[in-house]
């Protein structure tokens, strides 16, 4: 899941610069979430900080440290070889001169530009925050467009012609990496014919001793809890969500089930959104079966899929 705090990378050689950054900053929140501060006081440490944190938000980057452009080289490293393209970089320098706003802006990807004499408490607070606030949101968007991508080829690689068991595999897969869970229970009853139902489970779990009982418990409590007339909408149940769906014409239903309690608003999103195009493809691969059956009972015609 998401980082309790939001990460801010301090970078100077002057260990008091750390100290004053970290007072300027007290207090500060964005959602709820307040700041971790972490320290680097070289270019290389910045690097090496970067690749064991990989979520941070801002860094305030000095430039002369151990090289006049010590900060520079961090800030194209931190672009073009780490391929880091989310955090944000406030570049801080004592000496302006050297290297000038509109050249520095122009020539490297940074996100802000400090002159350290002319910083005040608030210019620093309202600055960090702005990053901050521009970064969840690049990340957002980031977590919009994998989580879209993910139901796009899930739904593409349904074929009506396939056997309903690869169909609930990709879906149950796809749920449960949207979800970011190790344990997921997919149920689905179809009535193909009026007076039998087919009933298919699957799971996904990493290995435990309690492993099928804890899946037989799964089943039976979803089943006294679902209402499909709620469909795709999240219900919590056993330590975990529900999300339910129903095929078209009544010809079945089901839910999948992830045993997580942490889902935010966008995974409830792309779940809702998953169980809408799986009630769709698993619809057209059961009514492709029922015309099949009743094509092989008459002998005048036969089913060609191509």
């Amino acid at each position: 899941m998401a980082k309790s705090k939001h990460q801010i990378l301090i970078v100077d050689d002057e260990v008091d610069i750390h100290s004053v950054t970290q007072l300027g900053l007290r207090g500060l929140k964005y959602k709820d979430k307040r700041c971790e501060f972490l320290s680097a006081y070289t270019g290389h440490e910045a690097l090496d900080m970067i690749r064991q944190n990989p979520n941070i938000a801002v860094i305030l980057l000095d430039v002369v440290m151990e090289s006049d452009h010590a900060g520079l080289e961090a800030c194209r490293s931190i672009r073009n070889e780490l391929g880091n393209q989310s955090v944000r970089i406030i570049l801080r320098t004592g000496q302006p001169g050297s290297c000038p706003e509109k050249e520095t802006i122009d020539n490297y990807d940074i996100d802000g530009y400090l002159a350290k004499t002319e910083i005040t408490a608030t210019k620093l607070y309202t600055t960090v925050r702005t990053a901050i606030k521009a970064y969840s949101e690049l990340i957002e968007l980031e977590r919009h467009k994998e989580s879209l991508a993910l139901i796009h080829d899930c739904a593409m690689s349904f074929r009506s012609f396939d056997p309903l068991e690869n169909a609930l595999n990709q879906i149950l897969n796809a749920a449960s990496t949207i979800a970011k869970t190790e344990f997921a229970v997919l149920s689905l009853e179809t009535f193909e014919q009026s007076d039998t139902a087919s009933q298919y489970q699957l799971h996904l779990a990493t290995p435990r001793d309690d492993l099928t009982e804890q899946i037989e418990d799964v089943v039976t409590t979803v089943n006294e809890l679902i209402l499909y007339e709620a469909q795709a909408m999240a219900i919590e149940a056993k330590g975990g969500m529900v999300f339910s769906f129903s095929l078209l014409r009544e010809l079945g239903h089901g839910w999948i089930y992830l045993e997580t309690l942490e889902l935010d608003d966008l995974q409830q999103q792309a779940l809702s959104l998953l169980c809408g195009h799986a009630a769709n493809a698993l619809y057209s691969t059961v009514a492709l079966g029922v015309l099949a059956a009743k094509l092989d009972d008459d002998d005048d015609f036969n089913l060609m899929v191509i």
